[in-house]
């Protein structure tokens, strides 16, 4: 199923016009329309913030809002995203980190949780890339389009359309067109370290919750040991000891629950240990799952540019200008409608990997507040 991602761009808009977006995509009672569960995403709060937050960085920064939005919207954005919008930035992650109350966190789980901001921090830094290389194939894709639908606009293509497509076939060469081959080795950096940092939270977790069993269980054992104690003493008292036995006796258990009592400190601090990391691990697992996503958005691009490439070449005006002797050799009227519809489907993919980058940036958000929630409630 194909999702109209026009209907984020339409409430992206009324957002910008400081409406509330109001798209309605109708959902029948017994089936699932995953279009509206997608455009729901773009009606919460967090979105209208994320947007309200673009809009007044566009206005500090003085951008041309004259643009149309899909240009302004990556050249704006995609330079400063992860500067401006990373929310909380990693300055006030790293002094909250710094300035936490002795004992508060664990060694291990402090470390964690500082790479889980480092790691998110620096997807958001990929994500900025990839915008900056959206906004760049647009721009180098804008004139093509142009020059491609002109193709079909008359019985002869002009000379101006024909010289676009042939130096778009030419700078492109004979070696496979790559739209994001600037932000690949990073994209496999970033992937592989949210890879690691998922598994060593996911590791960490563990030993947490085995360290919190084996709390309760002494706890346990000291209940245990606490009650045998005082039924001890008790019969110590009836058998008529020294008075300061008896007082030795009383107090026995008072020793016993004091061991206890610090004992269920360290099972308080585990559980929220637990509680942090179990948000981080959420948040890295969702990261994990955007950048497959994205991954996957990146390659179909890739293939389509590809086969863009080649329908523009058999497009490409075959011997030059007239004046040459290249004038019989057109093109048929199919290859040309392949290449426009094929030149389309590349910019709807382009603005597809564009809106659910979006997405990602907010979630990245979304989980980065849940994990500092807990820290701040553990303090």
């Amino acid at each position: 199923m194909r999702i109209d991602f026009s209907l984020f761009r339409d409430c992206k808009n009324q957002v910008r016009r400081g409406r509330r977006c109001e798209v309605v995509a109708p959902i029948a009672a017994s089936s699932f329309d995953l279009t509206e569960e997608y455009a729901s995403a773009f009606r919460t709060e967090s979105y209208h913030e994320f947007w309200a937050q673009v809009l007044d960085h566009e206005l500090e920064h003085g951008a041309a809002l004259k643009l149309p939005i899909s240009a302004r919207r990556g050249k704006s954005v995609g330079g400063f995203l992860a500067e401006n919008l990373l929310s909380p930035d990693q300055t006030t992650v790293s002094k909250i980190l710094g300035h936490l109350k002795p004992g508060s966190l664990w060694l291990e789980t402090r470390a964690l949780l500082t790479d889980y901001y480092a790691g998110t921090a620096d997807a958001s830094l990929l994500f900025g890339l990839l915008f900056q290389e959206i906004d760049r194939t647009r721009r180098r894709f804008r004139p093509l389009k142009a020059a491609v639908h002109s193709l079909l606009s008359g019985s002869r293509p002009s000379r101006d359309a024909l010289r676009a497509v042939g130096d778009y076939v030419s700078k492109s060469g004979d070696a496979r067109f790559d739209p994001f081959g600037v932000s690949q080795s990073k994209f496999q950096s970033v992937r592989e370290r949210s890879v690691s940092l998922l598994d060593r939270l996911e590791s960490g977790r563990k030993k947490a919750r085995a360290k919190r069993q084996r709390l309760r269980r002494i706890k346990r054992a000291a209940a245990s040991v606490c009650v045998v104690v005082f039924v001890a003493s008790a019969s110590i008292v009836v058998a008529c000891v020294p008075i300061h036995a008896v007082v030795a006796a009383a107090a026995l258990p008072g020793l016993v629950s004091a061991g206890v009592g610090r004992g269920g400190r360290s099972a308080r601090r585990l559980d929220r240990g637990i509680a942090q990391l179990d948000a981080a691990a959420r948040g890295a697992y969702i990261l994990n799952r955007d950048l497959d996503t994205i991954s996957r958005l990146v390659a179909r691009l890739r293939d389509e540019a590809e086969h863009a490439r080649r329908l523009l070449r058999l497009c490409k005006w075959g011997g030059g200008d007239e004046e040459e002797g290249g004038g019989g050799r057109w093109m048929t009227e199919e290859v040309v409608q392949q290449a426009v519809r094929s030149v389309g489907s590349f910019s709807r993919q382009l603005d597809e990997l564009e809106e659910h980058l979006y997405l990602c940036f907010m979630t990245i958000n979304k989980a980065r507040k849940l994990v500092m929630q807990e820290i701040l409630f553990a303090n």
